[in-house]
């Protein structure tokens, strides 16, 4: 393993923070760039920021290049799909993530249907339909609850359950839209039951299971409101047990690697599998994202006792067999701090305070939009802060972690006030 390494993580949000903070305290590591990081990254020793946005694939490239970076990890999926990894490898840069034809499965749910269809793999019966009249016959055509989803990428906004047909209508018309149903939408049944989130980091067929965690989706508190990219996580997941651990491998994450095997074009990086746990205990597969889900991100690493970069440096060299990562015992849970008027359009601007005051060791505040100000970092929209805890039980960190919130502040600062209360159904 090389010492002085140099890592370049890219993203800007609560998860790049907890992987720029977890690599840099690697004794490996020398420097990591976060590009373009927040606020919070630029507190962290041993890092740095570059100005450069998810989406500049070429400069990203050249930058890690031109300063010989030893390893790239892709934090969000949009660069995934714009092929950030493609021209990585071009360039014989070392990186964690999938190229852009695998990131398709998180790119594009229709691909991913049917991928899950051709190989047997449990999920939701769906109708594809590239047309709007088309999709409301349909929708017509059912009683029982549905999920409407656009086919591309929508930063986990582009679903929703509807109870009725005409909340069904309602959605399918408001996802058409978007650019992200230029492709279509798909009309899935709603399987009932309970989610969990499933998250592996592979090479081909070998890969390092992760623990457990859950998502938070809703706005707000009792599971109600819109779908957000995620108000908050715990791990280990409620109602995870080795037998329903050991299917959802055997039914979903190794039929999926074995697949792409076959087929030439080996997994690299994470693999997310968010899963729904049916009221007979199967799971079933709602999506696959092909990175670190957010906020599972930040409970997972917290959690994490072992050198990330050992882990991460062999998931993009094929060497996991030599890895055994090690993971607190204790569980962990993470409360997002959003801005006013999130998920929709939200302000940016508002100063934060509460977050210069000493932490323990248990608590650790991840910032996602932020950005420096004269005085304290600034909310910059959407969510901003995810206020992460451990303890002995999950009960523990969820009071350490709302008590931590209690010294926060920021205009319009919205959060839910019962995560780790209520599963998630």
């Amino acid at each position: 393993m090389k010492s002085g390494a140099k890592v370049l993580v890219v993203g800007q949000g609560a998860r790049e923070h907890a992987l720029a903070w977890a690599l840099s305290r690697s004794p490996h590591i020398a420097q990591v760039t976060v590009a373009p990081g927040n606020a919070g990254t630029l507190r962290e020793p041993h890092v740095r920021n570059v100005p450069l946005a998810p989406g500049q694939i070429d400069a990203i490239a050249q930058h890690a290049a031109e300063q010989h970076m030893d390893l790239v990890v892709v934090g969000p999926e949009a660069p995934l799909v714009a092929g950030l990894v493609d021209r990585l490898d071009q360039l014989g840069i070392a990186s964690v993530g999938p190229p852009h034809a695998l990131a398709l499965l998180e790119g594009s749910k229709i691909h991913c249907k049917r991928f899950c269809e051709a190989h047997a793999i449990p999920t939701a019966p769906a109708r594809i339909h590239t047309d709007l009249q088309q999709a409301l016959k349909d929708i017509a055509n059912r009683k029982e609850p549905m999920v409407i989803k656009a086919s591309g990428l929508c930063a986990g906004k582009g679903v929703v359950v509807a109870g009725t047909p005409g909340e069904a209508e309602t959605a399918a018309r408001s996802l058409f839209s978007l650019p992200a149903a230029r492709e279509g939408i798909l009309v899935e049944a709603c399987i009932q039951g309970w989610e969990t989130s499933y998250i592996v980091l592979a090479h081909g067929t070998n890969y390092l299971a992760w623990p457990s965690a859950q998502d938070h989706k809703r706005l707000l508190s009792g599971n109600r409101g819109p779908n957000t990219g995620g108000m908050g996580a715990l791990s280990p997941s409620p109602g995870m047990t080795p037998a329903l651990e050991t299917r959802i491998r055997q039914s979903i994450i190794e039929p999926t690697l074995e697949a792409l095997v076959r087929s030439q074009t080996p997994y690299r990086g994470f693999l997310y599998a968010g899963i729904m746990v049916d009221t007979h205990g199967a799971p079933h597969l709602l999506e696959f994202n092909c990175r670190l889900g957010d906020p599972e991100a930040q409970v997972l690493l917290f959690r994490l006792e072992s050198d990330p970069y050992e882990m991460l440096d062999a998931a993009a060299r094929g060497a996991l067999d030599a890895c055994t990562p090690r993971w607190q015992r204790d569980p962990a849970l993470a409360v997002v701090l959003a801005a006013p008027g999130y998920p929709g359009s939200s302000p940016s601007g508002a100063a934060i305070s509460g977050l210069d005051e000493s932490e323990e060791s248990y608590v650790k505040i991840f910032h996602a939009a932020t950005r420096p100000g004269p005085a304290a970092p600034l909310a910059d929209g959407g969510r901003v802060l995810s206020v992460t805890a451990t303890g002995a039980d999950i009960n523990t960190a969820r009071l350490r972690a709302y008590a931590r919130i209690e010294k926060i502040a920021f205009a319009g600062m919205q959060f839910r006030k019962d995560i780790g209360l209520v599963g998630v159904s």
